[in-house]
């Protein structure tokens, strides 16, 4: 049969897909033949979804078994329950493990994969934008307090300094030193 597919694929004819639904009624799931080592796939509105590693009851009651994304591993009947007299001797703490350890049905996993994923990268741009507004009111806050504390530096031309001169006097007796600079410049 998978060759038979895969001859139509070729001559661009088209491949009819088996459909069917988990025990919830509601997740469909696609597959060219329910059989081990076929590919299987989630329908929703828009895409096809690899069908999730796990155990998924079907509508029919048999179990089917995934354990590598997106390709069948088994589907078998499902195992009949044990005596009602072995269930009475489980301890709680072995009934809270077998509770915990239920899978979830694939619609609620992508469902919520997707919904995560878009809603956790909305939550991460709010959060940025966030940040960003604070730090952008930190920094006019930085500036306006920086604006407050600076000195206007401005020219003022009335304002001298006094020079005070040494003045030599032609009268005074020279030293060794003044004699010294008059025969270098003259």
């Amino acid at each position: 049969m998978n060759v038979v597919n895969q001859i139509k694929e070729l001559l661009g004819m088209e491949v009819k897909l088996a459909q069917m639904k988990l025990q919830d009624g509601v997740t469909v799931i696609e597959a060219e033949a329910f059989e081990p080592e076929m590919a299987i796939f989630i329908v929703n509105e828009e895409e096809r979804v690899p069908m999730p590693v796990g155990e998924y009851m079907l509508e029919d009651g048999n179990v089917l078994k995934v354990d590598v994304e997106g390709i069948i591993a088994a589907i078998e009947m499902p195992e009949e329950e044990a005596p009602a007299a072995e269930e009475e001797v489980a301890t709680p703490a072995e009934a809270n493990q077998e509770m915990t350890t239920e899978v979830a049905t694939p619609k609620r996993v992508v469902e919520s994969v997707t919904k995560e994923m878009f809603f956790a990268e909305i939550e991460k741009l709010r959060t940025e934008i966030a940040e960003l507004k604070l730090s952008k009111t930190e920094v006019t806050e930085a500036v306006e307090l920086s604006n407050d504390n600076i000195e206007v530096l401005s020219h003022n031309p009335d304002a001298t300094t006094e020079v005070k001169l040494n003045k030599i006097s032609t009268k005074r007796q020279m030293t060794t030193q003044d004699v010294v600079m008059a025969k270098l410049f003259n």
